[in-house]
């Protein structure tokens, strides 16, 4: 049912983004067809996610701030899109497992490395949290680039190129710290690319 539920959501989704929004997707073949992925993109409006997820040619479980859970109903739907619910400012233990469940049977993890929504053209700062998801689970991190969607212009999801970390043993919070701000400036390029 989960699979339905998914699948025509993203279809739906996808149509008003293309008809309505009249959306952009760039960089698509740049997503693995296969294997653990973390896809890290900036955070500016409630519509990311959906429209991260249309965009996808995989099934995409976005991690959430818990507050979205709250309500049972939309808790359930949110559930039955893959995504689970994290509490922000706290190292969450369960959230950490349910994500490494994810990358560790292949699939794909959507993280917002900033952690909570920024002004459309602002960056926040990263957190290394994603990062230690992301070297954990072996994954390959797609930066991914959304914009327009509070300004001028027709509203872009662009996925960059991917790349994996060579990192071996244990990583220290500077080095994971370090890895989240060149994701950071990954996406910045990308949302610099001509509107």
């Amino acid at each position: 049912m989960a699979d339905l539920i998914y699948g025509f959501s993203k279809n739906l989704i996808k149509i008003y983004a293309k008809l309505i929004l009249r959306a952009e997707f760039i960089g698509v073949e740049n997503i693995p067809a296969q294997g653990p992925v973390a896809v890290m993109a900036n955070h500016i409006s409630l519509l990311d996610p959906p429209l991260i997820g249309a965009a996808m040619p995989r099934k995409i479980n976005f991690m959430a701030k818990k507050e979205l859970f709250n309500n049972p109903i939309i808790g359930w739907y949110l559930r039955k899109l893959g995504a689970f619910p994290v509490k922000r400012g706290s190292g969450d233990i369960e959230a950490f497992k349910k994500s490494m469940k994810i990358l560790q049977s292949g699939g794909v993890l959507g993280v917002f490395p900033e952690g909570t929504r920024h002004p459309e053209g602002k960056l926040g700062e990263p957190h290394g949290g994603s990062i230690a998801i992301a070297l954990r689970g072996g994954a390959t991190i797609i930066p991914t680039g959304v914009k327009n969607l509070k300004t001028k212009g027709r509203p872009k999801v662009i996925f960059g190129k991917p790349f994996n970390l060579e990192k071996e043993g244990k990583v220290s919070r500077e080095e994971r710290k370090e890895i989240a701000e060149k994701v950071m400036d990954e996406i910045a390029k990308l949302l610099a690319m001509d509107p």
